[in-house]
């Protein structure tokens, strides 16, 4: 064995004796499962995705219940209050639940809720607490069965098919794993590999399931609470592209630097992969101070203060993000207005940097340079 393979087994040894990861694999009844969510012993970790399942999704869900179809395995780890927080099935779960307790959403199109804005703590059940903050109403569900269109709601089930459908099994996967410098990563990375498949999580989804932080927790007060940015943005988006966006701005914070004449963005090839870019961040957030926190958030207030602009305006990004970039790298201190705005978008020399080298490095500090030069006419 060369000394090079000797240092490789050497570090993987090294790896598993820091890590270690069980499963344990438990067949639950329908009925049992539903009743854990309910008592709130199932709980939806914050970094999970909105619920987002149509009523038709809960129905065809359903069918395979009645009729005795597999359905794919919960994930879950147990932490330390003694719930199951589920990593995968969390679409699943809830519309098992919204079967049992036969009510769904008033308004069929807007289906859609976020577990973090439930108020657990202070109602006495899971659908207590989900009634208080949606309209959820009583609700029939069906099947069709050949040209019949059959009612299944759980309720009204006959007696002898409701037993058989609380004793039908769902499996739960527990979770656990041992890590001596940071057991919640590990479970991060598998909330990732889990999530690979199905219905794919849009990047900011992934960015919130593997680095839940102080950081991620102020940028998510933001884009809820901030009446300014969600008056710049518009409505919330169910992707987290709001989110996005804001990850953006702090990316360009944290690697533009300005050194008085030129603009300068980390890394050395020359065109910027955005994705890449903001993923590289959201790594770095991950173990922000509280101080390095506040910096940040203090940063994207003071940038929404000075913009007296459009909604239409705010959403054209590359503008937008240069604006955020000559303000905070320089001492130019001036209230962007539409007029200010739309002399900047309609300037010959900073369209030419906006085609498809749009995110070369060359084309972006061009094109700050520009912005610079014009907010710099328009006084301190």
């Amino acid at each position: 064995m060369t000394q090079e393979n000797e240092l490789i087994e050497t570090s993987l040894n090294e790896i598993y004796r820091k890590i270690s990861i069980q499963q344990y694999k438990t067949d639950m009844g329908f009925k049992a499962l539903a009743e854990g969510v309910h008592d709130n012993l199932f709980v939806i970790p914050e970094y999970q995705r909105k619920y987002r399942w149509t009523k038709q999704q809960v129905e065809e869900l359903a069918t395979s219940l009645l009729r005795d179809l597999p359905i794919p395995p919960i994930y879950a780890f147990r932490n330390e209050n003694g719930q199951l927080e589920i990593l995968d099935g969390q679409q699943r779960v809830m519309s098992l639940y919204f079967y049992y307790i036969g009510r769904f959403f008033a308004d069929t199109q807007q289906n859609v809720f976020d577990y973090r804005e439930l108020d657990i703590d202070h109602t006495s059940n899971f659908e207590e607490a989900l009634a208080k903050k949606y309209d959820i109403v009583p609700t029939k569900f069906y099947m069709i069965f050949g040209k019949e269109k059959c009612d299944i709601t759980y309720a009204t089930l006959p007696k002898d098919i409701k037993r058989k459908v609380d004793y039908t099994t769902i499996s739960v996967v527990e979770i656990k794993t041992s890590m001596i410098d940071n057991p919640e990563a590990t479970l991060h990375k598998i909330f990732t590999n889990l999530n690979n498949g199905g219905t794919r999580l849009s990047d900011q989804e992934m960015r919130n399931g593997v680095y839940p932080c102080k950081f991620s927790k102020m940028i998510d007060a933001i884009n809820r609470n901030d009446l300014k940015w969600r008056k710049l943005y518009g409505h919330m988006s169910d992707k987290y592209d709001d989110m996005e966006k804001l990850y953006r701005f702090c990316a360009m914070k944290k690697f533009v630097k300005y050194d008085g004449m030129d603009f300068q963005i980390k890394g050395d090839s020359g065109t910027i992969k955005i994705k890449e870019f903001i993923d590289a961040f959201t790594e770095q957030a991950f173990y922000f101070t509280s101080e390095e926190v506040e910096e940040y958030q203090e940063s994207l207030e003071k940038f929404f203060c000075r913009l007296d602009i459009s909604r239409e305006n705010f959403n054209k990004v590359l503008i937008t993000e240069g604006i955020f970039v000559v303000l905070e790298k320089t001492h130019i201190n001036v209230l962007i207005t539409d007029e200010i705005y739309n002399d900047i978008s309609e300037d010959a020399g900073i369209k030419s940097t906006m085609n498809a080298r749009t995110f070369s490095r060359t084309n972006m500090n061009k094109r700050w340079k520009m912005i610079y030069d014009l907010l710099s006419g328009y006084g301190q």
